[in-house]
């Protein structure tokens, strides 16, 4: 995709992703710097492992991952209950897709410095 069109998609607001989480679709967007934080309070204690997804999968709770893609789709806690209520691997799919749209490398350094705090 050229420069272009990922800048005029952000502004007419087609640069998101639609993730299914319990049968229900919901538009992610990029997330704001508030949003990031909301959900890396909760993916601080990620494990180690070689892809996105492996990390995903080490969460301890399924709870504190409902509590993160929350974040990520709504910025706050508003749809953890619901989100609790689907599979583990719906939760984990919405966080590798919401999360996709941040760099890797940006979300490691944040998951590291929250857990060094």
């Amino acid at each position: 995709m050229n420069a272009s069109k990922i800048v005029t998609g952000a502004i007419v607001g087609l640069d998101f992703k639609t993730i299914l989480v319990n049968g229900k679709a919901y538009a992610v967007f990029p997330p704001t710097i508030a949003r990031i934080a909301g959900a890396t309070y909760y993916l601080s204690d990620l494990g180690k492992a070689d892809t996105l997804n492996e990390v995903l999968k080490t969460l301890s709770e399924a709870e504190k991952g409902a509590k993160a893609l929350s974040w990520l789709v709504k910025g706050d806690e508003s749809l953890s209950e619901e989100f609790i209520q689907a599979s583990f691997e719906d939760v984990v799919n919405g966080l590798e897709i919401a999360l996709s749209l941040i760099s890797a490398e940006s979300f490691i350094k944040l998951s590291t410095l929250a857990r060094s705090v």
